[in-house]
């Protein structure tokens, strides 16, 4: 975030609001795994955080790139 010179923070709307959350159904095509396996894998911490917005849980986009890119880095 920038600032604005008058105390504020400016916001950039490109990189603040495109994180789209990925319901449960796209969650287990995507994992491989039935949807029981997901929230226990993301209670136990093996996959990223499930997040409750209103009626719908699912895990943001971004933390699912950044799950499967830190799979792909050699250990």
């Amino acid at each position: 975030m920038k600032s604005d010179g008058n105390g504020r923070t400016k916001m950039n709307p490109q990189n603040e609001f495109n994180d789209r959350l990925i319901r449960l159904p796209e969650l287990e095509r995507i994992f491989g795994v039935c949807k029981r396996t997901v929230r226990r894998k993301a209670e136990n911490g093996e996959l990223p955080p499930l997040r409750r917005i209103g009626r719908a849980v699912g895990m943001l986009e971004s933390q699912v790139k950044a799950y499967f890119q830190r799979l792909s880095q050699p250990s």
